[in-house]
């Protein structure tokens, strides 16, 4: 828990220091839906883009994301935004934790006995919408987020979110 926790601090200075070096919003809030769903903070760069980052907890298990999304206002609606991203992803699942791997119309069940770990790296996209109410200081996004693990071959998921931020 205390690395969780370091982990967080951290990413809340990065993007933080990133937002003031840009002169533009930090986000930090929840992000609610498929595998992914977690706690989502965002920090916006120079040129319109942004970087996400997400941690997801499961049973005995966790996931981290990084994401760099390139952000396109619509010009019709103020505060209203697309965009679209790449990144990737490193899953940890620890002592007896169960990853599922959904393929076709059944799925594969990989566990690990107990004493035993796994780390999964992948590759993520990510597309969607996002709203920054006037005046209030939250974000609303809805995305899709495609996703490739690489255990034992690849493996590939469609996920999507809600996301809500307190931006600052």
């Amino acid at each position: 828990m205390k690395k969780i926790t370091l982990l967080l601090l951290s990413a809340f200075v990065l993007s933080t220091a990133l937002a003031q070096e840009s002169d533009r919003k930090t986000g930090i809030g929840f992000r609610f839906g498929g595998m992914t769903s977690g706690i989502t903070f965002r920090a916006a760069l120079k040129n319109e883009a942004a970087f996400e980052g997400i941690v997801s907890f499961g049973h005995k298990s966790f996931l981290l994301t990084g994401l760099y999304e390139k952000m396109k206002p619509i010009e019709s609606t103020e505060g209203l935004k697309w965009f679209y991203g790449i990144g990737g992803h490193i899953g940890f699942f620890q002592r007896g934790g169960t990853y599922w791997v959904f393929k076709n119309k059944g799925h594969h069940v990989y566990y690990f006995e107990e004493g035993g770990s796994k780390a999964v790296p992948g590759i993520d996209f990510i597309i969607g919408m996002d709203y920054t109410f006037k005046n209030a200081p939250f974000n609303i996004s809805l995305d899709v987020k495609p996703f490739m693990d690489f255990i034992e071959g690849t493996e590939l998921y469609f996920d999507g979110a809600l996301s809500v931020r307190f931006v600052f």
